[in-house]
């Protein structure tokens, strides 16, 4: 999907704030917004999902003797679907339900979608209690559980699922920002930075900002020590971070013919999409 992301929330008032505020029509957010009614997940209404989790997270802070306390009560995910995507009943449902087993399934949450009256997007708002429901509640997150990184996978392979049923049904795809991104690219008649590099390997990573200026293209800042180079590239105005590691591995797939993975549709970027 093109547009992730997820946001903490703290105390009780903003949670109980944003559980009215998405729940709200007459807010002026909503005004050409058809907004569904909230879906519960492990609790039975809104009140036991705030009661629930504000106890829980206190509980399991008071246990904690060492390291730090919990900051965040819930974790907001937010996606948005693309323009003219116009996802049916099912499909929502189908959304809903896989992001909550791969992100949160042993925890509390409230869904919401906002479904735009106008360009066929909608949202999705996904508020998740931070902790594992289990005796004793363990806290959800961990150092090694990265959540944006897991919403936007589940988010890719949901994607791609719904766009297989479609294709099947004679339905239009839905499209996604890897394809918006191929695209635009193509408009601009540029390779991908990969692509280009390709034909000229072998050379030491030293030479990388070199030979990346030598294809008419500004290298805006390289980071050896931190394993990227920003580059504009040609006829762009806006720079684009690389991990350098991961182009280069990209750009000997290509001269090499071995398959690589392409990373949000230009080889190699990274990619950091915000609401």
């Amino acid at each position: 999907m093109p547009y992730a992301k997820v946001l903490p929330i703290r105390s009780a008032a903003a949670l109980s704030g944003k559980i009215a505020y998405l729940s709200d029509t007459s807010h002026a957010n909503h005004l050409d917004k058809t907004v569904e009614g909230l879906s519960l997940h492990g609790v039975q209404s809104t009140a036991e999902f705030l009661a629930k989790t504000v106890a829980t997270v206190r509980e399991i802070n008071e246990r904690r003797r060492r390291g730090r306390k919990i900051r965040n009560l819930v974790d907001e995910v937010i996606i948005r679907t693309p323009d003219l995507s116009n996802l049916s009943a099912s499909e929502r449902d189908t959304f809903v339900k896989n992001i909550l087993t791969d992100f949160c399934p042993d925890s509390p949450a409230v869904a919401a979608w906002h479904l735009d009256k106008y360009n066929g997007s909608c949202d999705v708002h996904i508020i998740v209690a931070n902790f594992i429901d289990v005796y004793p509640a363990k806290t959800r997150r961990s150092s090694a559980f990265n959540n944006i990184a897991v919403v936007r996978a589940t988010s890719d392979r949901i994607t791609d699922i719904l766009n297989v049923r479609r294709r099947e049904n004679g339905v239009a795809p839905i499209v996604t920002m890897a394809d918006v991104r191929k695209q635009n690219l193509k408009q601009r008649g540029l390779a991908t930075l990969a692509a280009q590099i390709a034909p000229m390997l072998p050379f030491p990573t030293a030479d990388l900002p070199d030979k990346i200026a030598s294809l008419g293209h500004k290298v805006t800042r390289y980071n050896a020590k931190g394993n990227t180079v920003s580059v504009c590239l040609s006829g762009a105005s806006k720079a684009h971070r690389f991990f350098v590691d991961k182009l280069l591995a990209d750009a000997a797939c290509l001269a090499y013919g071995v398959p690589s993975v392409v990373d949000g549709g230009i080889v190699g970027v990274y990619n950091n999409i915000e609401m």
